[in-house]
C-alpha cells in the first residue's frame, strides 16, 4: 500500500493542463473539471503540463490550502465551485447542480487571478433553481 502526504504525480490528459486548475481522473490521466456536479475533482494542478507529461496535483484532502485560478470575481469567504476548464467560480446563478470544492481565503477581482482556497472534499452539491 502506498502512503503519500504530499502532491500526487499523474499524467496530463488530452490537451494538457495549466497550473492552479481543478482536475479529475479520466482513464488514468488528469483532465480539467467542468461545472458539472457529476465531476469528481481530486485536486489542483501545481504547474502547466502538456499531454502525456507528468504533473503534480495537490489533492483536496491534503493538509493546507490550494492555489486556484479564478474564472471570475470571487469574494473573500465565498464557497468555490469548479467551472469551465478547471477554473474556480463562485456559485453560478444559472439553474443547475454544482459541486462545492472549497472556500475562498482570498478574493479574485477578475478572470485569471490566482486565489488561496481552503479545500473541501465533502462532495456537497448545491442546486440553483
Amino acid at each position: 500500500m502506498t502512503w503519500n502526504n504530499g502532491p500526487l504525480t499523474r499524467t496530463a490528459g488530452t490537451g494538457g493542463v495549466n497550473g492552479q486548475r481543478l482536475v479529475k481522473l479520466a482513464s488514468g490521466t488528469v483532465i480539467y473539471c467542468t461545472a458539472s456536479a457529476t465531476d469528481d475533482p481530486i485536486g489542483a494542478t501545481l504547474y502547466d503540463a502538456i499531454a502525456g507529461d507528468p504533473v503534480g496535483v495537490k489533492t483536496l484532502n491534503n493538509p493546507g490550502s490550494l492555489e486556484l485560478e479564478a474564472a471570475e470575481v470571487i469574494a473573500l469567504g465565498a464557497d468555490i465551485f469548479a467551472g469551465a476548464s478547471g477554473k474556480a467560480t463562485a456559485l453560478p446563478t444559472a439553474a443547475g447542480t454544482y459541486r462545492r470544492v472549497g472556500k475562498a481565503l482570498s478574493a479574485a477581482t477578475a478572470d485569471g487571478d490566482v486565489i488561496e482556497a481552503l479545500p473541501y472534499n465533502d462532495g456537497k452539491t448545491i442546486t440553483v433553481t
